[in-house]
């Protein structure tokens, strides 16, 4: 009985230990917004950028998932069915998910990667890991910020501003997971999730204020608070800047709200939803995300 007590008390301690060494908190922005164009249509391109904060450490990617609401006034709606929007991950330029150990021939880490419409304004970008933890030489997300994917949404009117927003919520929050796979198995081994699981990451945030397109946009950004959200009767604005006006628009583009109040907003007569609430100061403008309960 005593050994079998000491056996529990040993299994206690080392799935402890395994919390600890996996409790990553994993942090998502954007970076390096732009508008291209490739001669026939202009395109709005950015990247996917992920980190550990929180000083947690670092861990071996396995797979995960993403979900982006965007403006339908300007890629139009479902813009994976109507063909006006890519992800790519080229290793070249240094992206996780491109990552490879060439023998000959590149064998990937990553895949298959799947994109989905879930809305006709939100778009959703998961991928798999192809190869077992072992394959994966080292840590590859750490305290500092490295390309995940790159975006790229092809514009119906490149006049209007692509709101791009993570979408996150209880619905949509922690389909991240550390590397699968016997940390123990040969250099290019097939990833067995099902006997070796990768550990799922908990605790991740987001900041949708590198999605902007200029540095005046991303200095309000930080300027700017909204609270309560989400909210019911009204919202209060704080900011270092002078708001001069608010813009609010429902999730298909469509202005819903136009006004100079640059302190607190009635919203007691919008339909419970999401939406994108734009502010205007003298140094630019800040889209942030809103919940009317």
């Amino acid at each position: 009985m005593k050994k079998n007590y000491k056996k529990l008390i040993l299994t206690v301690l080392m799935a402890v230990c395994g919390l600890l060494n996996y409790g990553q908190d994993i942090h998502f922005t954007f970076a390096n917004a732009q508008i291209t164009n490739d001669g026939t249509n202009d395109h709005y391109e950015v990247d996917v950028m992920i980190q550990t904060i929180n000083t947690t450490g670092s861990f071996k990617l396995g797979s995960g998932q993403l979900y982006f609401n965007y403006n339908t006034a300007a890629f139009g709606q479902n813009v994976q069915a109507n063909a006006r929007f890519v992800v790519t991950q080229p290793n070249a330029d240094g992206y996780i998910c491109g990552q490879y150990i060439d023998f000959g021939s590149p064998f990937f880490m990553y895949g298959p990667f799947t994109v989905n419409d879930n809305s006709t304004s939100r778009v959703s970008w998961a991928f798999s890991q192809a190869y077992s933890s072992s394959t994966i030489a080292n840590d590859n997300v750490n305290s500092t910020p490295q390309k995940l994917c790159h975006l790229d949404f092809t514009f119906v009117d490149s006049n209007a501003d692509p709101m791009l927003q993570f979408e996150d919520g209880s619905t949509y929050d922690d389909q991240f997971f550390t590397a699968c796979g016997s940390a123990g198995g040969g250099i290019v081994d097939t990833a067995d999730c099902g006997g070796y699981p990768g550990t799922n990451l908990t605790n991740d945030t987001f900041d949708s204020g590198g999605a902007t397109l200029s540095v005046e946009t991303k200095d309000l950004s930080n300027e700017l608070a909204v609270y309560p959200n989400p909210a019911r009767d009204i919202i209060y604005l704080r900011s270092g800047v002078t708001i001069k006006k608010v813009e609010m628009f429902d999730m298909l583009g469509k202005l819903v709200l136009e006004t100079d109040m640059n302190s607190e907003i009635k919203v007691n007569h919008l339909e419970q939803g999401i939406y994108l609430l734009k502010a205007y100061s003298e140094i630019g403008s800040s889209v942030k995300k809103v919940v009317i309960d």
